[in-house]
């Protein structure tokens, strides 16, 4: 990051990130409590998917108002409700005793998930300087991967401690949840947001907290300004060409985010590394924690360099190392150590952490028009959402039925697939404003594109190919 960062921008990301900590917390943590929720509870492993997957039907249901109301009311806002959100969510999981009322704890979670997963680095994006956006937007993701790693360090420390001890895992992420309201409390409100809803003013007083001393507000405020022009948000706007290649790029990004696999390992790790060879369940989490171990360094590597290589750069050696790892994986699994499968699955972790895992997020923050931006963010996430929930619903019966070698050779071929389309899509955005961006947008400039301000380096990477 640059030195002259204002330390309270980094203290108002961290913030905000905590959104981010809950997604990864609560969306990792049930799979430590999946033998003794089912052995308490009575359920079948059917029941258990959809257990697990309910959380996803929630994000999918809130992700569509996720737009609409972060433009009304606010991100900031919108951050504190989802806060409380999240502690009722966890409350309801934490005491039930039927499926109903922990199905009911996961659809709330879920809702707040969903929303969480894009206003969080939307917020952060729009408070951020071009120069730093892409790190400070990556603390968000960073505290995702902390929040899974967190979740499987308690559930392996709390595991077996009691009979019960799956209502104290699920209940400690309350925590978070607290520290989320009330650090909004805290933060100003996003200078876009309030340039359009609340005048110039306020836009500036904000903008005084989070940059250093001696910036230049009065150019980066005309420039928010000139790009807040209101515009009719409309069918005809967003199937225009420009704003439909752009969300059509977004939103495809998201699906391989998904297809590469990363949330199978995520919400069945244990029962995998129980096949894979890890006999005990106790070993089995441990091998899962180790993953979000790798998982938080690997998504700290981009946080500290994706705006010195670049979005592409990191995009494209990533997935061809996810790729060239799941294959290894299909090829290996059952042959040999379960050790070595969990180092592939390491190397694996490690190429999708510096590519879509992490930079899909700040994509989606940077490439939308600011009058499209809540709207079309939700439109990529939801349709995320959908993806997540399509392999997380039929991932155990995949894996039981065609076995891990056929289910990692598919998802290995969707990385490969993705590293194409990264190559002939995706746009450089490293160091450039986002009402450059969108400006490059408006005049009609190929999607990879956008981001043509690029130093001479970057250019030959981002556009040595047309399309």
């Amino acid at each position: 990051m640059d030195g002259n960062i204002n330390s309270y921008m980094i203290l108002v990301a961290i913030i905000a990130g905590l959104g981010g900590f809950l997604f990864g917390f609560d969306s990792s943590v049930i799979a430590d409590v999946q033998d003794q929720i089912i052995r308490q509870l009575s359920l079948n492993s059917w029941e258990w998917s959809l257990v697990v997957s309910f959380s996803l039907l929630g994000s999918i249901a809130g992700i569509p108002l996720s737009g609409y109301l972060s433009d009304q009311i606010s991100r900031k806002t919108l951050l504190k409700i989802v806060a409380i959100g999240f502690i009722l969510g966890t409350a309801s999981c934490a005491l039930a005793d039927t499926l109903n009322y922990l199905l009911l704890g996961r659809f709330i979670i879920g809702v707040c998930i969903g929303i969480a997963s894009y206003i969080a680095p939307l917020f952060i994006a729009e408070i951020s300087p071009p120069k730093n956006r892409g790190a400070l937007v990556l603390i968000n993701g960073l505290a995702l991967t902390f929040g899974q790693a967190v979740a499987y360090l308690i559930g392996y420390l709390l595991q077996d401690s009691a009979a019960s001890s799956w209502r104290l895992i699920l209940w400690t992420g309350v925590l978070p949840a607290l520290l989320l309201l009330i650090g909004m409390l805290f933060v100003p409100h996003s200078p876009r947001w309030l340039v359009k809803k609340q005048g110039i003013e306020k836009a500036v007083a904000a903008l005084k907290k989070i940059r250093p001393k001696g910036a230049d507000l009065r150019s980066e405020i005309a420039e928010i300004k000139n790009n807040s022009s209101p515009l009719k948000l409309s069918k005809a706007l967003l199937l225009s060409k420009p704003f439909f290649s752009v969300l059509a790029v977004g939103t495809l990004l998201g699906v391989f985010q998904q297809f590469s696999g990363i949330n199978a390992l995520m919400y069945y790790g244990p029962m995998i590394f129980q096949s894979a060879g890890f006999l005990s369940i106790h070993t089995a989490i441990l091998a899962t924690f180790i993953i979000g171990v790798v998982n938080f360094i690997f998504t700290a590597f981009t946080l500290c360099f994706v705006d010195r290589f670049g979005r592409r750069s990191l995009l494209l050696n990533g997935m061809m190392l996810a790729s060239l790892s799941l294959f290894a994986i299909a090829f290996c699994f059952n042959r040999i150590s379960p050790a070595i499968i969990l180092l592939l699955f390491c190397t694996y972790v490690m190429g999708y952490c510096i590519s879509v895992g992490s930079l899909f997020w700040v994509l989606i923050s940077e490439i939308f028009p600011q009058a499209t931006r809540g709207f079309a963010m939700s439109i990529a996430t939801v349709i995320q959402w959908l993806a997540n929930f399509l392999v997380s619903i039929s991932f155990l019966t995949f894996f039981t039925n065609t076995g891990p070698s056929f289910t990692f050779s598919i998802f290995g071929g969707f990385c490969l697939l993705a590293f194409f389309f990264i190559y002939y899509f995706i746009p450089e955005t490293s160091g450039v404003s986002l009402e450059k961006i969108e400006d490059n947008l408006l005049k009609g400039h190929k999607i990879r594109d956008l981001g043509q301000n690029l130093n001479t380096q970057k250019n030959k990477l981002a556009l040595n190919l047309e399309i």
